[in-house]
């Protein structure tokens, strides 16, 4: 009788990526935190709606709000009353009009895509040149510490709002110096963050292993270092968009960005409407500080939830 050998197939188990998994963990409890949820989808509404006026404007109906960019065909505004809210003329009108006879609803959805390009890059190359600098001084130490450290010190010894003022003045007040003005200051906030953390990486046994396995300093800077500054600096950035937004909107209402006065930008909106809610027109100045305000809010909401899920202490 011929035997039969059957050869059982072993079947490991599945292998669960550590990574994936603490991921996976971290957004659960982030989409817990009901206050930092509903920030994150306030969020994401006004990214969508900056996102979509770039892709195809008329569907907000925004093309209203940007051909008041008269100085594109040599023309100035006229000046009128701003009208009240209303829905009779249809559904751009129920938050009223400005001074120059536009609806403030699509002023404002036409103001986000400019708001939140500004703020993304400024945060973008704040990151890039704060992380760089931070990390490299923490890790390296020595004299590239004490020097890269002594110039962040001279930048954190002037006021942010000052400096940029400075810097505006001697560039021009435009909005293109204005937003270079603002990643001039803003690299600093990143370094001294990334330094504290790398300062502590560089201790890590996993550190210490690499180097002596002939790993070079560069790598374990890029490889080892970045990853573990990566999640503070992630709450950072959310709690800095919202400020940002607020401080170029503070500028923008105290009269710079003179070479374009028309640009839709939140902080233009309310300096325009501040001009006529002495008149009774209130609607052109608290609309769009509302709407500002709300933003503001919930990016800050989203921070404190990402930093709470973040960090290991708070998270136990």
């Amino acid at each position: 009788m011929a035997e039969v050998n059957v050869f059982k197939k072993n079947v490991e188990p599945q292998k669960r990526n550590p990574k994936l998994e603490d991921m996976k963990h971290t957004m659960k409890l982030f989409f817990k935190n009901k206050l930092a949820f509903s920030g994150f989808v306030v969020m994401m509404i006004y990214f969508f709606i900056a996102l979509l006026d770039f892709v195809y404007p008329q569907y907000l109906g925004v093309t209203n709000a940007n051909t008041m960019l008269s100085f594109l065909y040599g023309q100035q505004p006229q000046l009128v009353p701003p009208s009240p809210p209303t829905l009779s003329k249809g559904i751009m009108y129920i938050f009223g009009t400005t001074q120059y006879g536009i609806p403030v609803l699509p002023a404002m959805l036409a103001a986000l895509k400019f708001d939140m390009a500004y703020s993304i890059a400024i945060v973008a190359i704040g990151v890039a040149i704060g992380m760089v600098i931070g990390t490299a001084s923490g890790y390296l130490g020595g004299m590239v510490d004490e020097f890269m450290m002594r110039i962040t010190d001279i930048f954190f010894s002037i006021p942010q709002i000052v400096l940029a003022l400075a810097i505006i003045y001697t560039l021009g007040d435009n909005f293109i110096f204005i937003v270079v003005a603002f990643m001039i200051i803003w690299w600093p906030i990143y370094a001294r963050l990334s330094r504290s953390l790398a300062l502590s990486t560089k201790e890590m046994r996993y550190v210490e292993a690499a180097t002596a396995s002939g790993s070079s300093k560069f790598r374990n800077i890029f490889v080892h270092v970045f990853p573990n500054v990566l999640s503070p600096i992630f709450v950072q950035i959310s709690l800095d968009i919202g400020i940002i937004v607020q401080l170029f909107a503070s500028l923008e209402f105290i009269g710079l960005n003179r070479g374009n006065p028309y640009l839709p930008e939140l902080g233009i909106l309310i300096n325009w409407g501040n001009q006529y809610i002495v008149y009774g027109a209130w609607w052109p100045i608290i609309i769009p500080s509302i709407f500002l305000v709300v933003f503001t809010i919930a990016v800050s909401v989203m921070g404190d939830g990402l930093r709470d899920v973040l960090d290991p202490k708070l998270r136990r």
